[in-house]
């Protein structure tokens, strides 16, 4: 399930996460091209200075940027993505980021499966075949997308 950019994961990568705090968040990814410097425009001045620091240590540099913004406290997390980076390993990266602000509001491991009466902890990870899914000991992949399934 390839797909040619990490902008058409996040739908994917979400529905993994519904029923979680991330339900509630802000979740988007900011593709900055500093040739189009009008795309700052209407940002949000924190994330707008994050953008131009990035645009201070290389003014002809894309940026892309993951904004993590969590409900009406106005708090937020901002992570540069490699934008030339393969679409399948950001979705892992991201799917990655998100997992641990969702153990961080729960404090405690998600998403937990029982295999054999034991507690198994899965991790985003690039499979083989280089598809994004998630992985734990002893416990067949879930390709992202079909985790709610396997929670179920």
């Amino acid at each position: 399930m390839a797909k040619f950019s990490v902008s058409a994961w996040l739908p994917v990568i979400l529905a993994d996460f519904a029923g979680t705090p991330v339900a509630d968040f802000e979740v988007r990814l900011i593709d900055f091209d500093p040739a189009r410097l009008g795309d700052l425009a209407g940002l949000d001045p924190t994330v707008e200075d994050f953008i131009r620091k990035g645009v201070a240590a290389d003014p002809y540099a894309h940026q892309l940027v993951l904004k993590v913004a969590f409900g009406r406290s106005g708090a937020m997390n901002l992570r540069d993505l490699d934008p030339a980076g393969d679409p399948e390993a950001l979705a892992v990266e991201i799917a990655s980021t998100l997992q641990d602000h969702v153990m961080d509001h729960l404090n405690t491991t998600w998403p937990e499966v029982t295999v054999d009466g034991r507690t198994v902890v899965l991790e985003p990870r690039l499979g083989p075949d280089g598809t994004p899914r998630w992985e734990g000991r002893g416990v067949e992949p879930c390709p992202f997308g079909q985790l709610a399934d396997r929670l179920a």
